[in-house]
């Protein structure tokens, strides 16, 4: 059998389940049931804070706005946070980039369950690969967090965490096919006994695709991808004050690219049978013990390996690292986190190149939260073997206004983006005498919930100056370049906010930023921000059994590498859920719902008017 065949006869036999299963009246179905997790956050301070009382910008995906928007790829869970810019160069496993409050994209570090997942190489993570299986909640923070978190977090941090297992055993399965001959089935399970908890999910991607290289320039090739993705995540309660858990998820993927003209040397045109193989590794094992009633001891280690060939060549690196945290409550509304952190980078690529950096760094974090008064600061010391010592630190205060059911908030911080390998020594490019790039951030705030909590407005102002920014010189006289910290930015901007719920069937939320970047060098725009910056979405339940949610992404004008100027462009996306049955639901979505022509990256295509649609039985 065939794998289309294979996927026309799982479809029928999901069908088959939903046909099968009592949907005699509308008063026993209801929409898909998906948890809601408890309002907190983690990733701005390493421990349990509820959101309410939270200093820092921040923003949480759950599980439940995932599922019904039916998104497929983290990259497009973040398309709708605030001062979040994505870009994909092409379609469906192309490289995806974010850059976070106008800094540059290696400037975020991205955690899947506490482990950096940043390349060693070229400092940024691509979340092309990334899909949402498995996935409970995805935690952004804006702002400067290379106190707690060191090198790759000056502009920010995005967090994933996995699924725990919780009650009896069940499980789902998926099935999703639409345009360019794309083809999605995912299966979890998950469960949990008296001691032991458990979450595993398997997912397969296919799609004959698109060209990568825009077809408006003439190119007609397709260029496929696969993905085939496993994650896991395990832990078991050793005695009441001790857990061990464990987390591991594990992605190879195949895409067809294009490249340059040999002759003309023009980028991107069509080029046949230039394939990328990307395969990465990323788990995980720690260990929570309460020592005593005020002192909890967390140890985490984890491991991540990333191997890619292209045209052939082969880039292979690994991430080993480490943390050891200590929480130590002082009374019963301070805390003070201390901890110490190891990370060995390993790289191999060119012309038998094999480099090792090694970071050792100590921290601490107090948060004194005499409610409605708070205020956390903190510091961190980085030595590096290649690149030498820094220091950050960190200050955020908030006071709540419960009367008014206001929050001010402000923070001011430090951070660094130490060089990568290839800044350090990719052949005939690197420069081993590089520093790392240092930043001075500040940002102010206010919070307001209305209407007995139905409605939230959030505006906030933010300033970040960059200097020490590496970038590549090139010198005339000897035609030979290399990167130099010869660089300086400054990004200024306004984020703002509101989230509704009117009604029990209805639910609003729309964000809008205006940013201004600036290479204080030569006064030019940074390249990929645009200055304005919108979205939107409605999610409604006009019928017990159906659930319809509208999305609305505006993009404003920027610049391209180059200086090319893009235009402005708006994409709508339209998805429905209806539920056959409480364990049976069909769904579909429509993307670039009014057939809009744009481009995030110059001469690459992006995806016209396209539908899709599936079918998902839980169990």
């Amino acid at each position: 059998m065939t794998p289309f065949q294979w996927r026309i006869a799982f479809c029928s036999f999901l069908v088959l389940i939903a046909v099968t299963t009592n949907v005699s009246g509308a008063e026993e179905t209801s929409p898909e049931e998906i948890p809601t997790f408890p309002p907190v956050f983690v990733t701005a301070t390493q421990t349990e804070v509820p959101l309410k009382e939270t200093a820092a910008s921040v923003t949480l995906i759950d599980e439940k706005t995932i599922e019904e928007k039916h998104l497929t790829t983290v990259e497009e869970a973040l398309r709708e946070v605030p001062g979040l810019t994505v870009v994909q160069q092409g379609g469906p496993g192309a490289t995806s980039s974010v850059f976070l409050r106008g800094t540059e994209s290696n400037h975020t570090l991205v955690l899947i369950d506490g482990v950096p997942v940043n390349s060693p190489t070229t400092g940024a993570f691509d979340f092309a690969d990334l899909t949402v299986e498995n996935i409970e909640r995805i935690e952004v923070i804006r702002g400067p967090q290379s106190t707690l978190y060191g090198s790759d977090a000056l502009g920010g941090v995005i967090q994933i965490f996995t699924k725990k297992g919780e009650g009896p055993p069940s499980g789902f399965l998926s099935l999703e096919a639409g345009a360019y001959r794309t083809f999605r089935e995912a299966a979890g399970l998950n469960g949990s006994t008296e001691r032991v908890d458990y979450s595993l999910s398997a997912s397969r991607f296919d799609t004959r695709g698109f060209s990568r290289a825009n077809e408006l320039a003439g190119n007609r090739e397709d260029d496929g991808y696969e993905n085939t993705a496993f994650s896991a995540r395990l832990g078991t309660d050793l005695s009441e004050k001790t857990r061990l858990e464990w987390t591991g998820r594990y992605t190879n993927s195949e895409s067809e690219l294009d490249g340059c003209d040999p002759d003309t040397f023009f980028c991107p045109v069509d080029v046949r049978n230039l394939v990328l193989d990307h395969r990465q590794w990323v788990t995980t094992l720690g260990m929570k013990t309460a020592v005593i009633e005020e002192w909890d001891q967390h140890l985490r280690v984890g491991f991540n390996e990333d191997d890619t060939t292209f045209d052939g060549s082969e880039i292979d690196t690994s991430r080993k690292w480490l943390d050891w945290r200590h929480d130590l409550r002082l009374g019963r509304r301070n805390l003070l986190t201390v901890g110490y952190e190891y990370e060995s980078q390993n790289g191999k690529f060119g012309d038998g190149v094999d480099e090792t950096t090694v970071n050792h760094a100590g921290y601490g974090f107090y948060q004194l939260r005499q409610l409605p008064f708070i205020l956390n600061f903190g510091l961190r010391y980085d030595g590096n073997n290649r690149y030498g010592g820094e220091t950050t630190y960190k200050v955020e205060t908030a006071y709540l206004m419960e009367s008014t059911a206001t929050k001010l908030r402000a923070a001011y911080g430090t951070g660094f983006h130490g060089p990568t390998l290839n800044d350090l020594f990719f052949p005939n490019f690197g420069n081993p005498n590089l520093e790392p790039e240092k930043s001075e951030s500040f940002e102010a705030g206010v919070e307001q919930s209305l209407w007995s909590e139905q409605v939230q407005v959030g505006v906030t102002y933010f300033q970040n100056r960059i200097e020490d920014l590496i970038v590549f010189v090139f010198n005339p006289d000897t035609f030979v370049g290399r990167p130099e910290n010869v660089a300086r930015a400054k990004i200024t901007g306004w984020e703002f906010e509101v989230s509704a719920r009117p009604l029990e069937q209805a639910a609003l939320s729309a964000s809008y930023t205006f940013m201004n970047t600036k290479d204080e060098g030569t006064g030019d725009e940074l390249v990929r921000r645009p200055r304005h910056q919108a979205s939107g979405s409605l999610s409604i339940q006009p019928a017990n059994p159906l659930r319809l949610v509208l999305q609305v992404r505006y993009v404003g004008k920027r610049f391209d590498v180059g200086n090319v100027e893009m235009d402005d462009y708006t994409v709508v996306d339209l998805s429905g859920t209806y539920a056959l049955h409480r364990n049976v639901a069909l769904f579909a979505r429509v993307e670039n719902l009014f057939d809009r022509e744009y481009e995030e990256v110059t001469g690459y295509g992006t995806a016209g008017f396209s539908g899709y649609g599936g079918v998902k039985v839980t169990f």
